[in-house]
């Protein structure tokens, strides 16, 4: 078995680092935040990963993140869940 990364798949630690993963986690123990959800896909796949709220749907009141660096190769979604939302009655 062979362990060397494939280019066709991304270093996901790597790219959590890049993207402050680190400061997340941070607002997640202080309570600002409940949870963070991720999502990485490759640069050019930003156009059609941003639809439909990035995947991540529209069900739940959410704030979405996307961070891009351009000719970084990936780029990283991140869905913090609301509180607010409309009147549900």
């Amino acid at each position: 078995m062979n362990n060397i990364p494939r280019s066709d798949r991304p270093d996901t630690t790597k790219i959590y680092e890049h993207y402050g993963a680190e400061e997340d986690y941070e607002r997640i123990k202080s309570g600002e935040y409940s949870a963070v959800d991720y999502k990485i896909f490759r640069e050019e796949d930003l156009k059609e990963a941003t639809a439909n709220m990035v995947g991540f749907g529209t069900a739940k009141s959410q704030r979405i993140i996307i961070d891009y660096d351009k000719d970084y190769g990936w780029a990283m979604a991140k869905r913090i869940l609301m509180d607010h939302g409309g009147d549900k009655g």
